[in-house]
């Protein structure tokens, strides 16, 4: 089966069709698997207008990152191989072979999808992500099986599984880090690549915080107050701490069952 390419989208057609989209089609994408998925059906206009003509598919979902993201995982049969998305990607990156700096991915998005998943399934995991952070000195040559965060930015994963597809809270701040804790607690592991990471359109109008403003409330008030339901829904897997500027954040325990090297043929 074909693997899938998943974007869910709230007020931003330029950006989607600018970033992510014109991305993943730079990178050997066939745009006839691409699927935006808007929280607000009335863009849909807005949306085909930015994309008239490049084979992706746009439909309605629910308002809400975490509730389109749940969306999606029921819109597509069991079994199917996913990857979903941001709507602001401007490109996947990749620790260089000397370590010292990011480069961009030398194989295509397919072929990387592929081998994600082969990997992934044979650790048993049902989710796998990328590093969260663009920094090469934080990254490894290596693909971890265990406990790691999945963040939401870019992440594959196969059986629809109502138990844990993104995720009973239906909060959108923090859902990546439920979800990455629902999957292991399910599969015993997620399966995160150390050596890959996204490249992102920070502050981007939309998303989040153009969800949050509906609702009234700041995004930061609205993080914090998630990431703490979070640890003590799941204190023996996550805890908060405050990072510099006096910001929440969530740790997960970090339970390793084992390391993969980085294949070969994802170097020059």
């Amino acid at each position: 089966m074909t693997i899938q390419w998943a974007i869910p989208s709230y007020k931003r057609p330029v950006v989607c069709a600018e970033s992510t989209v014109a991305m993943l089609i730079e990178n050997g994408v066939n745009p006839t698997d691409i699927t935006i998925f808007l929280s607000d059906p009335n863009e849909q206009s807005e949306y085909e207008k930015q994309l008239t003509g490049t084979g992706v598919a746009i439909k309605g979902s629910e308002l809400g990152v975490a509730n389109n993201r749940k969306h999606i995982q029921h819109s597509y049969p069991e079994g199917t191989q996913l990857v979903c998305c941001d709507d602001d990607l401007t490109g996947i990156q990749t620790k260089s072979e000397d370590g010292k700096r990011l480069e961009p991915l030398h194989i295509k998005l397919p072929e990387f999808a592929e081998g994600a998943f082969a990997r992934s399934k044979e650790s048993g995991a049902n989710l796998w992500g990328i590093y969260a952070a663009q920094n090469a000195m934080f990254m490894s040559h290596t693909e971890t099986a265990g406990l790691r965060y999945i963040m939401g930015g870019f992440f594959g994963t196969t059986t629809i599984d109502k138990d844990v597809a993104r995720n009973h809270f239906l909060e959108s701040s923090g859902e990546d880090f439920v979800t990455s804790i629902l999957s292991f607690i399910r599969y015993g592991c997620t399966y995160r690549i150390d050596w890959v990471t996204a490249k992102t359109k920070y502050f981007s109008e939309g998303g989040i915080d153009a969800e949050l403003k509906l609702k009234g409330t700041k995004r930061q008030d609205d993080h914090t107050r998630t990431l703490h339901r979070i640890a003590e829904t799941y204190p023996d897997l996550a805890t908060t701490y405050t990072k510099a500027g006096g910001i929440t954040n969530l740790r997960l325990k970090r339970i390793t069952a084992y390391k993969n090297t980085r294949p070969e043929n994802t170097y020059l």
